[in-house]
């Protein structure tokens, strides 16, 4: 099990730390550069904090957030999590948003930064079968619910 470490990893230069918006980045990865300037497009001056390691429950993501006077949250986890999350967000008006991540390519060998990816607006995912795909982020999107609908068999 990993232990779960709450820290600021990222302030916006030239900004004042009690001013910026608090947000809550729940991920094992540290946002990219372009999501941090997407932030900063929305909100002008943030101060991001890590949430990673072993997330027992939507509603410990919560008691961290609000320790943190959080305005939003990104959330990099199992969609349980995340409608427990959207509730808990919506009690608490604090915004929930998703990354929205679009394959670019999928490659047979590790890519290689700046080569085969921008690492300041990609990522790279394992996939299966010794195959890696080439995540380009698009934007940010407001979550505000999960739910399954279904239908007769």
């Amino acid at each position: 099990m990993v232990a779960v470490e709450l820290k600021r990893i990222y302030t916006t230069p030239g900004c004042e730390v009690d001013v910026c918006a608090n947000v809550l980045w729940v991920s094992r990865h540290p946002p990219i550069k372009a999501q941090l300037v997407e932030l900063e497009n929305k909100l002008a001056c943030v101060n991001v904090f890590q949430l990673s390691g072993t997330i027992p429950n939507a509603e410990f993501v919560m008691e961290k957030a609000k320790s943190i006077n959080a305005w939003a949250i990104v959330a990099v986890l199992p969609l349980s999590f995340i409608a427990r999350l959207s509730e808990l967000c919506r009690k608490e008006s604090i915004e929930l948003l998703w990354a929205e991540m679009e394959q670019r390519d999928i490659l047979s060998h590790e890519p290689v930064p700046g080569e085969d990816y921008d690492p300041d607006t990609e990522v790279w995912v394992k996939g299966y079968e010794n195959t890696y795909k080439i995540m380009h982020f698009k934007g940010f999107k407001r979550i505000k619910a999960v739910k399954l609908e279904l239908e007769e068999w």
